[in-house]
């Protein structure tokens, strides 16, 4: 993956696709004082259960990982909790992002994992399946594909496509440098 630079947020990401890639708003920052940016690693779980959570750890290949969960947009149980969070980090998973729910929202928080979702519920999740690690999902209608960029942060979350990792970055790096030279003409 491209060194991606400090400056790369929702909003230059989803200017240099014209808005394609972009999650829908019910998909919020629970922590919106943090930024990511970081390869995919997908999961699909099903209604009301978070099952595939349990192979997560032993499919992150590297550290930095941002998990996708999709599947759990009808659920009304969490697709993590405080115990689940604590092997994603030890595994190399530096945030979460999904269209279900989590619970032990402040733990979460506390440990220093951002997660965007739909919201909170204290209700625990079956553990039964079926579900997978890997591959490709559809999360509210946008394709990631494991190694996408996710970059995410208060404003949103935004998929690149890993094989437009390049010129979409400098698409974005041409907006940014568009906006300082319109800002500078302000000031």
């Amino acid at each position: 993956m491209t060194d991606l630079p400090d400056w790369l947020s929702s909003t230059l990401a989803s200017d240099a696709t014209k808005g394609d890639g972009a999650l829908p708003t019910w998909i919020r920052a629970l922590s919106p004082e943090s930024t990511v940016a970081g390869p995919a690693l997908v999961v699909e779980v099903a209604t009301n259960d978070n099952q595939p959570m349990r192979d997560v750890p032993r499919a992150v290949s590297s550290p930095g990982t941002v998990l996708v969960v999709c599947g759990a947009s009808e659920s009304r149980t969490a697709i993590l909790g405080d115990l689940v969070a604590r092997e994603l980090i030890a595994a190399g998973v530096v945030a979460v992002v999904t269209d279900g729910l989590i619970r032990d929202s402040r733990e979460v928080a506390a440990l220093g994992l951002p997660v965007w979702a739909r919201g909170t519920t204290p209700v625990a999740s079956a553990k039964n399946g079926p579900g997978r690690v890997g591959g490709s999902v559809s999360i509210a209608d946008v394709s990631v594909t494991d190694g996408d960029l996710v970059v995410a942060d208060a404003d949103g979350v935004v998929i690149w496509p890993g094989a437009a990792i390049t010129d979409l970055l400098a698409a974005a790096d041409a907006k940014r440098q568009a906006d300082d030279e319109r800002l500078a003409k302000l000031a």
